[in-house]
């Protein structure tokens, strides 16, 4: 999905992948993340952020939610962490990761809370009337009151499967008096997911039927004259969707694919932030029909059409070959891809991806490189994943 950007806006990164590969330096089935160029996209949004006096959460699990990536990420400007599970969340703060939100999109266990209590949270996110009362009496417990966001949802709504749950906005009002009772809370605000979607034409995104819930949510909220300090707005938060959101009232996004310049519409227009993180294996067989690259990484949405083949530096921005998307109900042992006219593959050249990706959920390693763009790429941290 984002091979030919890649190649235009970042080629030193294909190159020094094949090249870490070749020399032993990372193996097969390693996700590489071009340092220089994260922090130039963190330094970008936080910018544009500032600007338009909008708050942002960094997003860590698509880059495999490393304490090592969460520190370099609040160095360059974005100080505190989304979490979207209570995993993510102990991983970063005992790695010493601010957490600005946790709850969005996985509830902590009834059980959890104390310890989620611990890591000082600027919001929780909370789904259910349930958990906030948990919740709450654990607040009360540890003699404080968390701040909370709310999660909306209305009939209409765009919600990925498995993401489903919040609570309801032809009930807002009603849940709101519940909520009001409980002591160890304070509605902080409400958030909903995904509020943008890619427009048909690909040159832009728009607004999801989420994005009105939440300011309906909001006029919900300011009109029982609760104070709404926070409208949280993911999805897609990027320099090109900061203006907009800021515009419409929206105080909080939360930056992911943008860090790494790889949400949707980064395939599609040159935007702020530019490629930073590929995909690295190797080939290891053949049949009549096919080359095989050794797996681990891959991903169900990648989008994935193809990938760069290579031994050298020289060669591998050239040598192109389709790939098929491997089957949703495969383990992804081995990737297939055709075979190349024009040039010829060994077993052991290495294989570069560019798709997006989750990388929390797949069994990847990951290495974070920097002076890619100098020309003289440092491998400053390795992620085994086993």
């Amino acid at each position: 999905m984002f091979l030919d950007v890649t190649r235009r806006r970042n080629p030193k990164l294909i190159q020094s992948g094949v090249t870490l590969h070749q020399s032993g330096q990372i193996p097969p089935n390693t996700y590489v993340i071009d340092l220089d160029i994260l922090g130039e996209n963190v330094e970008a949004l936080a910018r544009t952020a500032n600007e338009h006096s909008f708050q942002l959460y960094f997003m860590s699990k698509q880059l495999g939610r490393l304490p090592f990536i969460g520190r370099f990420i609040a160095e360059h400007g974005i100080q505190k962490a989304v979490a979207v599970e209570f995993d993510e969340a102990k991983t970063l703060a005992e790695g010493g990761v601010e957490i600005g939100n946790v709850g969005h999109l996985v509830q902590p266990g009834k059980n959890q809370w104390p310890e989620v209590l611990s890591w000082k949270p600027e919001v929780v996110t909370l789904f259910s009337y349930e958990r906030a009362q948990q919740l709450s009496e654990t607040a009360v417990q540890s003699g404080m009151v968390q701040d909370v966001l709310l999660r909306v949802y209305a009939d209409g709504d765009f919600i990925y499967p498995g993401q489903e749950g919040g609570f309801p906005l032809d009930s807002l009002d009603e849940e709101l008096t519940k909520l009001a009772g409980l002591p160890g809370i304070n509605i902080a605000g409400i958030t909903t997911f995904p509020n943008f979607q890619l427009s048909a034409d690909r040159m832009g995104m728009e607004p999801t039927p989420n994005f009105q819930t939440l300011l309906q949510a909001k006029k919900v909220l300011a009109g029982r004259g609760m104070e709404v300090k926070q409208v949280n707005g993911p999805s897609a938060t990027s320099c090109e969707t900061i203006p907009f959101l800021a515009d419409q009232g929206v105080t909080h996004g939360e930056p992911g694919h943008a860090l790494t310049g790889t949400t949707p519409l980064h395939a599609y227009r040159d935007l702020a932030e530019k490629p930073a993180i590929i995909y690295v294996t190797e080939v290891s067989h053949q049949d009549k029909d096919h080359y095989y690259v050794i797996g681990g990484g891959y991903y169900g949405r990648s989008h994935l059409t193809g990938c760069l083949v290579g031994n050298a530096e020289s060669e591998i921005l050239d040598q192109y070959v389709p790939a098929a998307e491997p089957a949703p109900e495969a383990i992804d042992y081995y990737g297939a891809i055709e075979k190349p006219k024009g040039f010829r593959i060994a077993e052991g050249d290495t294989a570069i991806f560019s798709f997006r990706t989750q990388v929390f959920v797949t069994r990847a390693h990951i290495a974070l490189v920097k002076g890619i763009q100098s020309g003289k790429p440092e491998l400053v941290h390795f992620e085994r994943k086993w």
